[in-house]
């Protein structure tokens, strides 16, 4: 598997989030389990930008798929109020999986605040793998290019 590169030009696409209250903790500082809802939210927006958020699944406009694997990595802190930039690219292209990488910084200094991934298995009608689509497949490595690994197992 592809390490977590902290290197800005290994990643495609960005986005931001603003630090709300509800996403810090007692010390002032972003929870972290707040960091699964920005991974969350810079897969959707990566996917979104790539035009792979309309599909014809159970739920409107959502790939379906589940989960299976979520890590992160805490650098530094960030607070309330803080503009978060979401860097994403996708590592690997699997048979029934695929990996996102992050790399969350503040905006304002560009420190690393988190590094982080997400793996997940693509998921018939029936919550069983399936294979990933190949449009899905190919309009990612035309984005990703030489960034992606694929591989041909789970």
């Amino acid at each position: 598997m592809t390490k977590i590169t902290r290197d800005l030009n290994d990643y495609g696409f960005s986005t931001e989030v603003r630090v709300r209250l509800g996403e810090t903790d007692a010390v002032g500082i972003v929870f972290f389990g707040s960091f699964a809802v920005y991974f969350d939210v810079g897969r959707m927006d990566y996917l979104a930008q790539l035009g792979l958020h309309h599909l014809d699944g159970p739920v409107k406009d959502l790939i379906p798929g589940a989960v299976v694997h979520q890590e992160a990595h805490f650098h530094s802190p960030a607070r309330y109020n803080d503009i978060l930039v979401t860097h994403v690219r996708m590592a690997r292209i699997g048979t029934t999986s695929y990996t996102f990488h992050f790399l969350i910084n503040q905006k304002r200094t560009r420190e690393v605040v988190s590094t982080g991934s997400l793996t997940l298995a693509w998921l018939d009608d029936d919550f069983k793998p399936m294979r990933i689509p190949d449009a899905f497949r190919e309009t990612v490595k035309v984005f990703e290019g030489d960034r992606l690994e694929s591989a041909e197992e789970s």
